[in-house]
C-alpha cells in the first residue's frame, strides 16, 4: 500500500507539473515560470511521497499548505525580482529542488509538530 501511495504522489506531481507548464506556455508566460513550476512541484511531490502514512492527518496537510504558501511567495518574489530576464532551466534548478525537498521533510514535520503540540522524532525510511 505504501508503494502505491508513493507512485500516486509521483504521478500526481508529474501531472500537476505538466498541466501547469502547458498552461503557462499557452498563456505566453516567460519560460522562467516553467522552471518555477518545476521547482515547486518536485520538492512537494517528494514530501508527499515520503510521508504516505501521514496523509490522513489534517495536521500534515495544514503544515504542507503553510509550507507551500511560503514557498510560492518566496519563489514568486525570487523569479519576479531576482531572476529578471534570465531563464534558469530545469536542469540548473534540479540541485536546488533536491536540497529543498530534503529541507522540506524537516520543515513540514516541525510545522506539523507546532500545530499538534507533539514533538515526534523525524525518521526517514
Amino acid at each position: 500500500m505504501k508503494k502505491a501511495k508513493e507512485n500516486l504522489s509521483v504521478a500526481l506531481g508529474v501531472t500537476i507539473t505538466l498541466v501547469l507548464a502547458v498552461e503557462a506556455y499557452r498563456l505566453g508566460l516567460p519560460k522562467k515560470w516553467e522552471t518555477a513550476i518545476y521547482g515547486t512541484t518536485v520538492p512537494f511531490a517528494f514530501v508527499t511521497a515520503s510521508y504516505p502514512l501521514r496523509w490522513r492527518r489534517w495536521s500534515f496537510w495544514a503544515a504542507f499548505t503553510i509550507c507551500l504558501a511560503v514557498h510560492v511567495a518566496v519563489i514568486w518574489g525570487f523569479f519576479e525580482y531576482v531572476v529578471g530576464g534570465i531563464v534558469p532551466g530545469w536542469l540548473l534548478w534540479t540541485p536546488i529542488a533536491f536540497v529543498e525537498a530534503f529541507a522540506l521533510l524537516v520543515v513540514v514535520r516541525r510545522v506539523e509538530n507546532k500545530i499538534t503540540g507533539k514533538h515526534e522524532a523525524i525518521r526517514i525510511s
